[in-house]
């Protein structure tokens, strides 16, 4: 993301943090942790999505203990997540502070490695309680080439449900690392806000995927998708394959493959259709095919010797081939 945020996108942060959630934080710096007692509320870190200041040591408890429920559930949306270090959320079957509590269980401590693992996730214990505490900013936020992303830290949401969760909700990686992942303002719907350049429901669709202004590099229907700055990948339908989804695989039904588990491979050329050859090669998908050039350095030993035993020395160089090749399967 750039530095620079589009006027909407910043108002409905503001709306969501300030205006609809006048009560939600209650102790501590307005800016860095709470107790959070709402049924839907929002969790950021100072001056999202710029930087903050570090160290930084947080804490939220959202505490729904309150509201009385049956079969009531805290799930959080991890919509702008873009910290991969120092976050941490627990359970608690009661908390009242760090040292008089009980029943706490670690839900999900982020990783580089599981930072885009879940959209959300849900606990049945009235206390949720996240931790966030960082040393430094550098290398520890999501980023892609060409600065696409620049931006700091987390925006997340929560709500108190008997529900089920809300299925369509996103993150950066469903909006392609190219949009933010947004919420309205009564939890029950998402979308992705393309930057600029970027379009499609996921952002999916950047300049990566046009020749100009009307062409599309993917062919044959196929949908282009725009990962960061400098990724793209053509979803290719049923029939076609191919970096650009140009080339159509031939229908063996009605071949001489049809009864055999193979398929034909023909040469492309560019004076006729793909695959429509009708003497192409045979490819067993049950098989696998290696070629290579062997430079043998004592060949007169080998004829001299192990030829008379074996005969061929093609048939020496095949058999240990095979053998190896048979080892490594």
């Amino acid at each position: 993301m750039k530095s620079t945020v589009s006027p909407g996108v910043l108002l409905l942060l503001l709306y969501l943090c300030c205006v609809n959630l006048p009560s939600v934080i209650t102790n501590l710096d307005q800016f860095c942790g709470g107790h959070l007692a709402n049924p839907k509320g929002v969790v950021h870190t100072p001056n999202f999505p710029g930087q903050f200041p570090v160290p930084i040591k947080c804490r939220w408890v959202i505490d729904v203990s309150d509201i009385p429920s049956t079969n009531s559930s805290i799930v959080v949306y991890l919509t702008q997540l873009y910290v991969y270090k120092g976050l941490r959320f627990t359970e608690y079957a009661y908390y009242e502070s760090e040292t008089m509590n009980f029943g706490a269980a670690l839900i999900k401590e982020v990783t580089e490695g599981n930072v885009f693992e879940y959209r959300r996730f849900r606990t049945f214990r009235p206390f949720l309680v996240i931790d966030f505490e960082l040393d430094r900013l550098e290398g520890n936020h999501v980023r892609v080439l060409n600065d696409l992303l620049d931006v700091y830290g987390f925006n997340v949401t929560y709500e108190m449900t008997e529900e089920h969760p809300n299925s369509e909700s996103c993150t950066v990686r469903d909006c392609s690392f190219a949009g933010n992942c947004l919420v309205t303002a009564d939890y029950t719907s998402f979308w992705c806000d393309c930057f600029h350049g970027f379009s499609g429901r996921s952002c999916n669709e950047g300049p990566l995927c046009f020749k100009d202004e009307y062409s599309s590099v993917c062919h044959n229907g196929a949908t282009c998708r725009q990962i960061g700055a400098e990724a793209m990948h053509c979803d290719c339908p049923g029939g076609y394959v191919g970096h650009n989804c140009e080339t159509r695989l031939l229908d063996t039904l009605d071949t001489e493959c049809a009864s055999e588990n193979c398929i034909l491979q023909c040469p492309l050329d560019n004076q006729q259709q793909p695959c429509t050859c009708k003497d192409g090669t045979k490819i067993y998908n049950n098989r696998s095919r290696y070629e290579c050039r062997i430079k043998l350095s004592n060949v007169t030993s080998l004829r001299t010797g192990l030829i008379s035993q074996h005969g061929s020395l093609e048939s020496i160089v095949s058999k240990q081939v095979g053998e190896q090749l048979t080892r490594q399967t």
